[in-house]
């Protein structure tokens, strides 16, 4: 249940859904009240650095496109522009005991030496290795805290909506990987999709943790 409902200065602004169940106390640029309301019903850590730096590298970062069958390893990827993320909708729905926090990050820009892991059934694995860099014009972040008096980023789902697919250039580091990377982009919506299901939380968890209130998690 929730424990309390931190409301902005400015009532005029503050929203209620039907049946008064969905609450939304906060306008979506103050991050203090967005601040107040999550801390005041987590275990979260209210004292955040308060930025996010316009780039930054993770060594390495795994994931898998089961569609496609393969595995993926981003060696020093480097994030540009999650600092430009704003909050796109904040609220409470008191009877369903959850909060939703979307994120909308535009111009998200992603760089790395890629090693992709070709499967296939009884066959060894082929490995591919490529440079690619990748702007996406909207991405939007969605997690839902489930109960609400004890919300935790942590253990939450974040869904990512690939709004347009990006612009991106490939650097084949070899004649074999050349010959293999598709030029058919007819698939590459669900590509995305299935990349970002793994990006997601990274990308949620630093905006969250960094700027709103940090639950001590990556």
């Amino acid at each position: 249940m929730l424990k309390f409902i931190i409301f902005a200065l400015t009532v005029a602004l503050c929203e209620a859904g039907p049946a008064n169940n969905v609450v939304r106390p906060c306008r979506l640029d103050d991050l203090k009240c967005i601040r107040d309301n999550i801390s005041a019903n987590s275990n979260c850590n209210a004292n955040v650095r308060g930025s996010i730096p316009s780039e930054y590298v993770i060594p390495r970062f795994n994931f898998e496109t089961p569609f496609f069958n393969a595995s993926y390893i981003d060696n020093n990827l480097i994030i540009r522009n999650n600092d430009a993320c704003r909050v796109s909708e904040f609220f409470f729905n008191v009877k369903a005991d959850t909060s939703v926090l979307s994120v909308d990050c535009p111009n998200l820009d992603l760089e790395s030496d890629r090693t992709l892991i070709q499967h296939a059934s009884l066959q060894e694995d082929t490995t591919y290795n490529y440079h690619i860099r990748g702007i996406y014009p909207l991405i939007r972040l969605t997690t839902n805290l489930l109960n609400a008096d004890r919300l935790n980023l942590c253990n939450a789902f974040t869904y990512a909506d690939v709004t347009a697919l990006p612009i991106f250039k490939i650097d084949p580091k070899d004649r074999p990987t050349a010959n293999f990377l598709s030029r058919d982009l007819s698939l590459l919506n669900i590509y995305e999709r299935e990349t970002f299901a793994y990006r997601a939380p990274q990308l949620i968890r630093q905006f969250v943790n960094s700027l709103i209130c940090d639950f001590g998690c990556q």
